[in-house]
C-alpha cells in the first residue's frame, strides 16, 4: 500500500511558532486568530514541554466567567498562567516514524494533533487535518 511509505516529515507542518511559560492569554488568542490553527506547542530551552489547545483556551474562559471573574482581554492576561493549562506528558511522534503510527495516535479522538520532536525538540506538528488531506489524496 502507498500509505506504508509515508513518512511523518512528509505531512507535517514544519514551519511552527512556539509559546513559551510567559505568553501571556492574548498572545495565545492572537495566534490562533491570525494564523486559523487550533494548536500551539509550549518550550523552554528549545524543549517542547507542553501544548496548548484552542479547546483548553475556550476551557479557561469559561472557569472564568463561572467564577465571577473578568473576561477582558486585560483582566484574562492578568490571571492567565499557560503552564496551569497547557497539557503536559505529550504523546509525540518523530519525523521518520510511519504515517500509519500517526494516524492510529489520531483516531482515538484524544487529541486532534500531534508535535512532532526529535532529540527532545520540536520540528513540527501533524494534526488530524493533514491525515484527511492525505486520505483525500490517495
Amino acid at each position: 500500500m502507498f500509505e506504508d511509505k509515508i513518512i511523518v516529515s512528509q505531512l507535517m507542518t514544519k514551519t511552527i511558532t512556539v509559546g513559551g511559560l510567559a505568553t501571556k492569554f492574548s498572545q495565545v488568542a492572537e495566534f490562533f486568530t491570525s494564523f486559523k490553527v487550533h494548536h500551539l506547542p509550549i518550550c523552554e530551552n528549545d524543549v517542547l514541554i507542553g501544548m496548548v489547545s484552542y479547546t483548553d483556551l475556550l476551557k479557561f474562559i469559561i472557569a472564568q466567567l463561572d467564577g465571577g471573574k473578568s473576561v477582558s482581554i486585560e483582566g484574562l492576561d492578568g490571571v492567565f498562567n499557560v503552564a496551569d493549562i497547557m497539557t503536559k506528558n505529550l504523546v509525540s511522534v518523530a519525523p521518520k516514524d510511519p504515517i500509519e503510527k500517526a494516524r492510529e495516535l489520531l483516531s482515538g479522538g484524544v487529541f486532534q494533533a500531534l508535535p512532532v520532536v526529535e532529540d527532545g525538540k520540536i520540528v513540527g506538528i501533524l494534526s488530524n487535518k493533514d491525515i484527511v488531506r492525505l486520505d483525500a489524496q490517495l
